[in-house]
């Protein structure tokens, strides 16, 4: 008579799928700004990693990058798994645990930095 229906819960699919979303889009709207910067006509190529080619910097991203970018995303997983448990909204626990892996990796870096 009196049933109670369950809890909403979040698809731990769609949420990913949202949270990898704000990730490509920061990517790709840092790679839009870094393009339209002019290149300086008089480099001075005395500093280090001041002359270097688009597909030298497109590699030193990726090896200074790689290992952040699997931490934020072993993170984005393990808090989507927790989040979509509690919030019924599949774009807002993608959102909140891309905002938490974040913050999460930037905490974890810090910590890393001061135990150097």
């Amino acid at each position: 008579m009196d049933d109670v229906a369950a809890p909403r819960r979040a698809s731990f699919g769609l949420s990913l799928l949202v949270a990898l979303g704000w990730y490509t889009t920061v990517l790709a709207a840092v790679f839009v700004g870094h393009a339209g910067i002019p290149a300086t006509p008089n480099r001075d190529c005395a500093a280090v990693f001041s002359c270097m080619t688009p597909q030298e910097e497109l590699g030193l991203l990726v090896i200074l990058g790689g290992p952040i970018l699997a931490g934020l995303l072993f993170s984005t997983l393990v808090v989507t798994g927790l989040l979509a448990r509690r919030v019924p909204s599949s774009i807002l626990t993608g959102t909140l645990s891309a905002l938490g892996s974040v913050v999460v990796v930037a905490v974890a870096g810090a910590v890393w930095q001061g135990l150097r």
